[in-house]
């Protein structure tokens, strides 16, 4: 038996693989504490872990984020605001949060420490002794950022190539908008650091998440993600990390009837993305109600009086349905490109149509269209008939349908709960944090130079503005 601590950061998208991975771990007869937000005790301790909650300092409402820093709303710029965000959301908390994880050792001496990629407090250990540490664990929870002169500025959402003239674009394109977008950022989390004792990063901000634990398990199959030349052997693709099966379903009055319907359409904007339902839901459904097919809307919360749009005919509307019951029976889904709900998707074979324009959901929309397995409509605010014509062209031409069962082949070859304990335990059992850490070292200089780095997460990133400044270069 091991003992966990699992640091998430706390946001729904960033906390429910952790709790996923601690319900399991805890499962094979693990102790685990989990530390994050205290709204998530509650769900944290019906995994069977412990819960300890971050330090009131740092314990932000994610919904209340205006709230807590108004400063932030004078920030009109996407970059801006994601540079505020880096600075007194993440770089601000990683004293507290280490502190915090100081706290917890002393009265819970831990074999491992498992984290989300944003979760920053474990820098100090990172960049510390490696023979003096636990090993350290992070879990990709959206598209993989690494810097590569195969890829270009994460953000930009462009397809990679291997001509040498777009590679010695991604290459300047990297440079001048790291430094254009993130060098205060950078030099804000390097001044954190070194008032309390630690070096600086030796990459790149967002590099440096993905490379300096000792694994970086990436929650897709390598399928689906965009390919490197040169990668860090402490990378590892585990598969999706997929909601246990579902248990308590209580279907609708027209369940049944879903088995002699034709086509299923299934439109959702995750249960975040859903304060403004005439985003997506609402223009699908005014788009489809003509068709010969039946579209299922998800809310993710909100009442179903809240979508601006009639409802047709061809509709059906919840506030939620599992998605291992549904989408079985789903043959396109029109998302707004939330990381789980697209791997959820194509790990059952769904081929799909998706608008998102928020976060790093234009990187994920990108690589749906770059696997062939669904229609980018590029934008986060479709048109009617922009999404009619995407959801016919799905319906209509099988490659669609074929590259999303391929990837479904891809995913069936993964079992991540699994994979990712049998990998944290191997990690706690031999206490590989430095052996590990050098593997990770080795790898970093054949990522390419730390000045070279791309971002890991474009939240809020004005993405149109990336686009245009990569066009200048």
């Amino acid at each position: 038996m091991a003992r966990f601590l699992i640091a998430a950061t706390a946001v729904p998208g960033h906390v429910f693989p952790l709790l996923a991975v601690s319900q399991h771990l805890v499962g094979r007869g693990h102790e685990v504490v989990v530390y994050s937000g205290r709204l998530f005790r509650e769900r944290a301790e019906a995994t069977g872990a412990q819960f300890v909650a971050f330090r009131p300092e740092i314990d932000i409402d994610y919904r209340q984020l205006d709230e807590r820093f108004p400063e932030r709303r004078k920030i009109t710029s996407g970059p801006g605001q994601l540079c505020f965000g880096l600075k007194h959301v993440f770089a601000d908390a990683i004293p507290h949060q280490s502190a915090g994880i100081r706290d917890i050792r002393r009265d819970f001496p831990v074999d491992a420490i498992i984290t989300d990629t944003m979760f920053c407090g474990t820098f100090p250990l990172l960049l510390g002794p490696p023979e003096k540490r636990v090993p350290i664990v992070a879990l990709g929870i959206t598209a993989l950022a690494l810097s590569s002169a195969d890829t270009a500025f994460f953000g930009t959402a462009l397809a990679p190539t291997w001509a040498a003239a777009d590679r010695a674009r991604n290459a300047a394109m990297t440079s001048h908008l790291q430094q254009t977008i993130f060098g205060s950022a950078q030099r804000y989390f390097n001044d954190v650091l070194a008032k309390h004792g630690s070096r600086p990063l030796p990459a790149f901000l967002f590099d440096a998440m993905i490379t300096l634990p000792d694994l970086y398990l990436q929650l897709t199959a390598k399928e689906f993600e965009y390919p490197r030349s040169k990668m860090p052997d402490s990378i590892r693709f585990v598969g999706p990390l997929l909601p246990p099966p579902s248990s308590d379903f209580c279907p609708p009055r027209w369940w049944d009837d879903l088995d002699k319907a034709g086509p299923i359409v299934l439109v959702t904007q995750g249960t975040l993305a859903n304060d403004d339902l005439g985003r997506l839901v609402g223009p699908t459904l005014t788009a489809l109600a003509n068709e010969d097919l039946t579209v299922i809307a998800s809310t993710g919360g909100p009442p179903v009086e809240s979508i601006p749009a009639a409802l047709p005919r061809n509709a059906k509307v919840t506030t939620f349905l599992p998605f291992d019951r549904l989408l079985p029976k789903v043959s396109v889904m029109v998302t707004n490109g939330g990381y789980g709900a697209v791997n959820h998707a194509l790990s059952l074979g769904v081929p799909l149509v998706v608008a998102g324009d928020s976060e790093e959901k234009p990187e994920i929309a990108a690589r749906v269209a770059w696997a062939g397995a669904g229609i980018n409509l590029g934008t986060g605010r479709p048109t009617a008939s922009q999404i009619r014509e995407a959801v016919r062209a799905v319906l209509t031409k099988p490659q669609y349908r074929q590259r999303a069962l391929a990837l479904r082949a891809a995913f069936v070859r993964h079992n991540a709960r699994d994979e990712i304990a049998e990998l944290v335990e191997g990690l706690a059992a031999d206490g590989t944090a430095a052996s590990s850490h050098e593997s990770i070292r080795r790898g970093l200089g054949s990522v390419g130079a730390p000045r070279e780095g791309t971002s890991r997460q474009a939240v809020g990133m004005d993405t149109a503005l990336i686009r245009e400044m990569s066009r200048t270069i």
